[in-house]
């Protein structure tokens, strides 16, 4: 069940399905990034559009899921491009914790070296 959710909510952001993106998220949703920074629904309403808009192709896969009574792990691979320039291309391992409320994403945290996504913006 949690696994469901998750996947689908995987399989939206990699679609840029933003409208499912949002229903998806609880209305106490929180988007943690890799330094701890962290977000609300009506932020992330805007910041899924803006991520989307500065990685057109970007893309999340799944290689492992771990699930817990309290919280899911991703183990993957993000990786995509600066506005499209295939120049600009990053790839890397991440992982991501995931919080289900309902059938609903609660929180959304993600762990990685952006050091290269961060750099292919320059």
């Amino acid at each position: 069940m949690k696994q469901d959710i998750v996947v689908k909510f995987v399989e939206a952001i990699n679609n840029q399905n933003l409208s499912l993106i949002i229903d998806m998220m609880s209305e106490d949703f929180y988007f943690i990034d890799t330094y701890g920074n962290k977000e609300n629904k009506e932020q992330m309403k805007i910041g899924w559009q803006g991520y989307f808009n500065w990685f057109p192709d970007y893309l999340i896969e799944i290689y492992d899921y771990i699930e817990s009574d309290k919280f899911s792990i991703i183990i993957g691979k993000a990786s995509a491009s600066y506005l499209g320039n295939k120049e600009k291309y990053w790839e890397f391992p991440a992982c991501w914790k995931v919080i289900i409320k309902g059938n609903q994403i609660q929180t959304w945290q993600v762990f990685c070296d952006s050091k290269k996504q961060l750099d292919s913006m320059k």
